[in-house]
C-alpha cells in the first residue's frame, strides 16, 4: 500500500518543491529496500519455499497432462492420416 502511495506521489513531483522532492525520493528509496528485505525474506522462508515447491510441482504436473492429451490427439491424428494415405495408395494401385 505504502509503494501505491509513493507511486502516486511520484506523479506529482514536478509541483513539488526541491525539499519536498528530497523527501519523496528518500521515501522511495526506502520503500524499494522494504521492498527489497521482504523478497529476501520470503527467497529464504522455509515454509514459502515448500509452498512455492508445491504449488510449482502442481503447475508442472497438469502441464504434462496436457501435454500428454495433446501428444495422444497428435499421434491419433497422424495414425489416421497415415491410414488414410496407406488406403489411397491402396485403392490407387487396383484401379
Amino acid at each position: 500500500m505504502r509503494v501505491l502511495a509513493i507511486a502516486l506521489a511520484c506523479l506529482a513531483v514536478t509541483a513539488c518543491s526541491k525539499s519536498t522532492t528530497a523527501d519523496l525520493s528518500h521515501d522511495v528509496k526506502d520503500a524499494g529496500h522494504e521492498l527489497k528485505a521482504e523478497a529476501d525474506k520470503i527467497k529464504t522462508d522455509p515454509d514459502i519455499r515448500k509452498e512455492v515447491g508445491h504449488d510449482l510441482s502442481v503447475s508442472v504436473k497438469e502441464a504434462a497432462a496436457d501435454a500428454k492429451i495433446e501428444a495422444d490427439k497428435a499421434g491419433d491424428k497422424a495414425k489416421h492420416t497415415a491410414d488414410d494415405v496407406k488406403q489411397d495408395v491402396h485403392d490407387d494401385s487396383h484401379s
